[in-house]
């Protein structure tokens, strides 16, 4: 029996196709970890890849998924990525994944044992400024909490059980104990970006039409506003 996540990943299949504007967001965001790949002889992951299209940006990426499905290479836990792949991996994409890991810290300690030395974790993830948290707390409806403690939570779904403050939590709010747990990161880039453009796009809960138009939106929205208040973070870490 499948899950109310497996479903909605299900039905997300194809979603480039259907939402133009979306699509054109995740294929600026699939060229941008693009240009980021670490170009260590490994594997290069994409985890918790649901309905994604990267592979058509880069085919050197394996999608994965905690369930198999049409758009799935293999079923694949992040938490087992250490144990099934040490030393082999030259990449792990993670977009909009991280914030559902209810473990981080186990997460990045099977991560760091995957990765070859130069290898890289790239993210697309939730960013934290006041106009996000506006729209995360007010509009979304996933739980955006910046005052967890912890950073492990309860988790019974994880497609669809989150935390996104979870990155800016980890890499921002407690980056000395980050650095503290994990030495063998460096934070090589934290960008932010798309202030308006997913919404305008309306996700994937509604298809506004926009169309190619989201192009022209990104140009103004790239130019005057992405630094101070993008909803979205390009976060990279490389193992020394």
């Amino acid at each position: 029996m499948s899950t109310k996540g497996e479903d909605i990943t299900k039905d997300r299949i194809g979603f480039e196709k259907s939402n133009k504007a979306l699509g054109y967001i995740y294929q600026e965001w699939y060229e941008l970890i693009s240009n980021f790949i670490s170009e260590k002889e490994g594997i290069n992951i994409e985890l918790g890849c649901g309905a994604s299209f990267i592979d058509q940006i880069n085919k050197s990426i394996k999608k994965t998924d905690v369930f198999l499905n049409s758009n799935t290479d293999f079923k694949l836990n992040a938490m087992d990525i250490g144990q099934k792949f040490e030393n082999k991996i030259s990449n792990l994409i993670l977009v909009n994944v991280f914030h559902h890991i209810s473990d981080p810290v186990l997460f990045l300690k099977a991560a760091e044992k995957s990765l070859l030395p130069g290898g890289r974790i790239i993210m697309i993830e939730p960013s934290n400024n006041y106009w996000s948290r506006l729209v995360y707390k007010f509009v979304d409806n996933e739980p955006f909490d910046t005052e967890q403690s912890e950073w492990k939570f309860q988790s019974k779904d994880p497609l669809l059980d989150s935390n996104q403050a979870l990155s800016w939590i980890i890499f921002e709010r407690d980056y000395e104990k980050f650095k503290n747990l994990f030495p063998m990161f460096s934070l090589i880039q934290k960008k932010n970006m798309m202030p308006f453009s997913y919404l305008l796009s309306g996700g994937h809960s509604f298809n506004t039409g926009l169309g190619r138009f989201i192009k022209i939106i990104r140009k103004f929205e790239r130019f005057f506003f992405d630094k101070t208040l993008g909803m979205f973070n390009l976060i990279c870490l490389e193992k020394i």
